[in-house]
């Protein structure tokens, strides 16, 4: 495989001849994708700059978009949202990389995920540090009720069907039942907090619930999840329903059970995490 170089980036051409078909979003459908696959390279069975070729290989025959690949920096090609990537972690520790794939349709994301991690299986493996991130985004200028996201998410489970990765991935839903300060703190000052949900801007969000060690045997529940969030992100785009207002509703009574301080905190974790704008 032939590559260009740009600055520490490899960029190589896609693949004209992939069998998948494109999962490049059409200029009007109205909700994006995109993931995340964070893990570590096993540097005592292969090479770190091996793995990264073949990986470089194996992604090649995934898509027909453009390949970016920096062992030692995040690249920063206008495009790169449009490609795929192998890049450093910087969360992460030495030999820590993160997979992140094109703008996608649905059915991309669910494909990339099905393809990808039995690469991660074969070249790496996954810790409590790793996580499989997901984003969302709208085209123009949609109205997203994040609150309301957040609710729904909260509701049926998915912010709280992961063990928390304290200084990765938190749920600021936690700070709901948190019985005391000092475990309230304990949440926030790991690493300054990583919230499970966060508003990138006004039309995106980013959903970093899934992870831990090995995440990425879990296909089946990893698609599931997908495809529940992206129903959820839906229905945040949409009226207002009798059962989200039983929510919000439910979701006023407990926040009026809680003392002033425990509100306080509640609303500075969702301010952090982008749901409420400060």
């Amino acid at each position: 495989m032939k590559y260009i170089l740009e600055g520490t980036t490899k960029r190589y051409q896609g693949n004209g001849s992939c069998k998948y078909q494109s999962f490049t979003p059409k200029k009007d459908d109205f909700c994006r994708y995109g993931c995340e696959f964070e893990f570590y390279i096993d540097t005592e069975q292969y090479l770190f700059s091996d793995v990264i070729g073949t990986l470089a290989k194996a992604l090649y025959e995934l898509t027909s978009a453009d390949i970016l690949v920096d062992e030692i920096s995040i690249p920063h090609a206008a495009d790169k949202n449009h490609c795929m990537q192998i890049k450093p972690d910087i969360s992460l520790e030495d030999h820590g990389v993160e997979i992140s794939v094109p703008i996608s349709t649905k059915e991309g994301i669910l494909h990339y995920i099905q393809k990808i991690l039995p690469l991660i299986e074969q070249y790496g493996y996954t810790n409590e540090e790793t996580g499989f991130h997901i984003h969302m985004s709208t085209l123009g200028s949609s109205h997203i009720d994040f609150y309301r996201f957040m609710l729904l998410c909260e509701d049926a489970g998915l912010l709280s069907a992961w063990k928390p990765r304290i200084g990765y991935s938190q749920n600021v839903m936690d700070i709901l039942t948190s019985h005391t300060k000092q475990e309230a703190r304990i949440i926030k000052t790991k690493k300054g907090t990583i919230w499970n949900l966060e508003r990138i801007d006004p039309h995106h969000i980013e959903i970093k619930s899934i992870g831990g060690t090995d995440y990425h045997k879990e296909t089946e529940r990893l698609m599931r999840e997908f495809e529940n969030y992206t129903d959820y992100f839906s229905q945040a785009l949409g009226e207002m329903t009798a059962e989200h207002k039983r929510l919000l509703k439910n979701h006023k009574q407990m926040l009026d059970s809680l003392d002033k301080e425990a509100k306080g905190r509640f609303a500075s974790a969702l301010i952090e995490a982008g749901i409420l704008d400060s």
